[in-house]
């Protein structure tokens, strides 16, 4: 078998223009290998804009000036160096920078930060962005059983510790998954890592105790809005109320049920994408503990189950907000869909009552129109009858009849002739409509 490398190249069609980019993206930010003793110090602030970018990448720049041998690279997203026996990782996340500080051959105690002093007075302080949060991992060789809970605690105070054996056994983590100093620290007992493994397991947890803070920015949040959802509840409820009594016009109920429409819909146009991406950093919690593949050790609480007893109440919270925030808003949308409802019936009964009153003004008018037909029929009668007596008279005195006879039969032939021109232009108008 041959395992030289080959030199050959292959003729492919036309590349996607962002295929590279894609094939790269699994390798953008590989673990960093670690061994013990060994230190990283996490820092996490928070990215509000794209212009805290160059800030972040200016800041980088300005410790690689101070040391040519830095050695910088990497790209927008993230950036490596080399500083004075010390390797610093650089990454640009959607809501948050990382920058991680590794040592190896630390001396001091396992949280002693002293190896840190070869930066720059103040450089760490100034990172831009707000911190999140900040942790420190002490990476200690252990070759047999790690120490008692006993000896470990005083590490970290008189608080009750947590942990568990992780990497199938060949690591111990003991922590108190609490904020010291504004660190929070893990303590890692080395069993049976080698460098690439060890590294791999201090950046799960970096990264649990990372998203686990940037997963809870929204639990005050989510408690503030609990007590406004209560109120905007009651004031839907007190409106469904006010609906069903029908006290009043559907004017007043609509213009209230809008603003509180409108109330709901900006707070989740506001909150909407942090709730969303609480769930989506406990996601990757659950995910990085799971990777850690951790075996109980006796006497020490196991850390997934204080996460699970801790974290995930909060991150549920959060999520139940969300929920109620989403119900509320389509139970507006149901209560203004039976608002129009019954302004439509209303609207309906209104219009029915309109062609009802027109009927009867029609009528009335019909009945008057006839009438005024009977007064015309009369009154042209009797000028048609007063315009043939001139020609009827002279031919009564001629024939040696009656005067009053002959003009009163001319009465009817008249007034029949008026009715039967008055049908004739009604119909012709009938037919131009």
């Amino acid at each position: 078998m041959n395992l030289l490398p080959s030199t050959q190249t292959l003729a492919l069609p036309r590349e996607l223009p962002q295929r590279q980019r894609l094939a790269d993206e699994l390798h953008a930010r590989p673990f960093e290998t670690l061994a013990s003793p060994g230190r990283v110090l996490s820092v996490a602030t928070l990215r509000t804009d794209a212009a805290q970018d160059a800030l972040c990448l200016a800041h980088l720049a300005e410790l690689a000036a101070l040391d040519p041998a830095a050695g910088a690279i990497g790209g927008p997203t993230h950036q490596r160096l080399q500083w004075r026996g010390l390797r610093i990782k650089w990454e640009r996340h959607t809501e948050f920078f990382s920058l991680s500080v590794f040592c190896e051959a630390a001396q001091g105690g396992a949280f002693d930060t002293a190896w840190l002093g070869v930066l720059p007075e103040g450089w760490l302080a100034r990172l831009p962005g707000e911190m999140v949060s900040a942790t420190l991992v002490a990476l200690l060789p252990c070759a047999g059983e790690p120490p008692h809970v006993r000896e470990v605690a005083p590490l970290f105070g008189s608080e009750p510790v947590v942990g568990n054996r992780v990497a199938d056994g060949a690591a111990t983590v003991v922590t108190d998954l609490r904020s010291v100093g504004g660190l929070t620290r893990y303590l890692v007992f080395d069993h049976a890592l080698n460098r690439r493994r060890a590294g791999r397991t201090v950046q799960r947890l970096v990264e649990i105790d990372t998203y686990r803070m940037m997963a809870l920015l929204s639990l005050p949040l989510a408690s503030r809005r609990m007590g406004e959802l209560g109120a905007e509840e009651a004031q839907l409820a007190s409106l469904m109320e006010r609906f069903r009594g029908a006290a009043e016009g559907d004017e007043a109920l609509l213009g209230e049920l809008v603003a509180l429409a409108a109330r709901v819909e900006h707070a989740l146009a506001d909150h909407g994408a942090r709730f969303s991406a609480t769930r989506a950093y406990a996601g990757i919690v659950e995910r990085r503990m799971a990777e850690l593949r951790e075996a109980v050790v006796p006497g020490l609480q196991p850390l997934s189950e204080f996460l699970h007893r801790r974290f995930r109440p909060a991150v549920e919270s959060c999520t139940a907000t969300a929920a109620r925030q989403a119900e509320l808003s389509k139970r507006i949308a149901r209560a203004a869909q039976l608002l129009q409802t019954r302004s439509e019936v209303e609207r309906e009964r209104q219009n029915q009552s309109l062609l009802a009153s027109l009927d009867r003004r029609q009528g009335l008018q019909l009945r008057l129109q006839e009438m005024v037909e009977g007064l015309s029929v009369i009154a042209m009668t009797y000028y048609g009858v007063g315009l043939a007596a001139y020609a009827l008279k002279p031919l009564a005195k001629a024939l040696g009849a009656s005067e009053a006879w002959v003009l009163g039969a001319a009465v009817p032939c008249v007034a029949l002739a008026v009715v039967l021109n008055l049908r004739r232009l009604r119909r012709g108008l009938a037919s131009a409509h």
